[in-house]
């Protein structure tokens, strides 16, 4: 579909003025084009939060166009833009059609904006979206932080750093459902008769419609899901017939099979917390916890840009670091395994916040890139 058509049905039902059937095709178009997930929630955001201002569209449409041929983006819809947004002005038809058409023109320029950014930004290589045969992937990096996604039906999910989700052509038609791992937090859109469901390594969850964390990467001792608002009944694949269903406030941690959660090398050989030792997962349900000072809660502390952690064992903190900053850190030693850190990290650097770390142990370190190796 061309793009300028895209715009134009998003634009629509932004106002208010799309037709059943263009809600209809520009949802098919989200299922089939993840990659139009970030642009559009951008334009979304955009209309939302600002009034168009008519009298300098005209100008900055142009301005853009400008830089973007400079840049040697290529989009063919520029021209027929600015035939809009010229009707717009000189149409006898009334406010509304003007609105709509200058709308439309800014709506564009944001679209134009967020190609160039996302074609020319290296943040941009934190973000991978695929459209494959029979699904569409949408995947994070470490260091990518907070990355947003809309997904066809208008459930919202926050994606952090090293996750990954997916789901088929069919998404929406009987159940909603997505294949997922990592973390994120989904604010999920009620509807009764299309249940929304995650499917995790170790979890199923059911939802109508609520808002919740959940963590859930490969290799880690637990998987956790967190309960903000609404309920969610949660099936482990290992007790199918089992259901636990949470109540808002609840956190429900079930320790992994494996049991080898986070292995470190260390003079390159593989060195376990611990070794396997149960034949089931342990199930725990518990309360969100809140930090004291502000009451953010920690679980989903990641959400306000914050890497809150208490008393954690040096290994498993290494291995949230290396995706909250995107690096590698290596253990040259083995003599830090048990050693526990607490504190919060926000805008630091990684070299910031190894310093904060040597405050409680005698450590020393060294960058190479992206490459960080921890020493006695």
């Amino acid at each position: 579909m061309p793009k300028n058509k895209i715009w134009e049905l998003l634009s629509k039902k932004l106002s208010g003025e799309a037709s059943v059937p263009e809600l209809k095709e520009l949802e098919d178009v989200l299922k089939d084009s993840p990659e139009l997930h970030y642009p559009m929630q951008t334009v979304a955001d955009l209309w939302h939060q600002n009034e168009v201002n008519s009298e300098d569209t005209n100008s900055a449409y142009l301005k853009h166009c400008n830089r973007m041929k400079e840049l040697g983006v290529d989009f063919e819809y520029a021209e027929t833009n600015q035939e809009l947004l010229n009707a717009g002005y000189n149409s006898n038809s009334g406010n509304r059609r003007r609105k709509y058409l200058i709308t439309l023109v800014s709506l564009v320029l944001v679209s134009i904006g967020y190609y160039a950014y996302s074609h020319f930004s290296p943040s941009a290589d934190n973000i991978i979206a695929k459209n494959l045969a029979d699904k569409s992937e949408v995947s994070t990096k470490n260091g990518s932080k907070k990355t947003k996604l809309v997904l066809p039906d208008g459930t919202q999910v926050w994606l952090n750093a090293g996750s990954n989700l997916s789901y088929s052509k069919d998404y929406g038609n009987s159940l909603r459902e997505v294949v997922f791992s990592g973390e994120a937090y989904f604010d999920v859109v009620k509807n009764p008769s299309h249940p929304f469901v995650i499917h995790t390594a170790k979890i199923d969850i059911r939802v109508l419609g609520t808002a919740f964390n959940v963590k859930s990467y490969p290799g880690e001792q637990h998987t956790e899901t967190s309960l903000i608002r609404g309920s969610i009944e949660v099936t482990m694949k290992d007790r199918p017939a089992e259901k636990i269903i949470l109540k808002p406030n609840e956190k429900l941690v079930i320790a992994n099979e494996e049991e080898i959660a986070v292995a470190r090398p260390v003079n390159n050989k593989i060195i376990p917390l611990s070794q396997p030792t149960r034949q089931e997962p342990i199930v725990a349900i518990s309360h969100l916890t809140y930090q004291p000072k502000d009451s953010t809660v920690i679980e989903t502390s990641w959400m306000d840009g914050k890497l809150i952690f208490r008393s954690e064992l040096f290994p498993e903190l290494a291995t949230r670091m290396e995706r909250w900053f995107g690096v590698n850190i290596h253990f040259t030693v083995d003599d830090f395994k048990s050693k526990k850190f607490t504190g919060i990290f926000e805008n630091e650097t990684i070299e910031q916040a190894l310093i904060a770390l040597q405050l409680t142990a005698p450590f020393k370190f060294s960058i190479n890139k992206k490459e960080v190796y921890i020493s006695k």
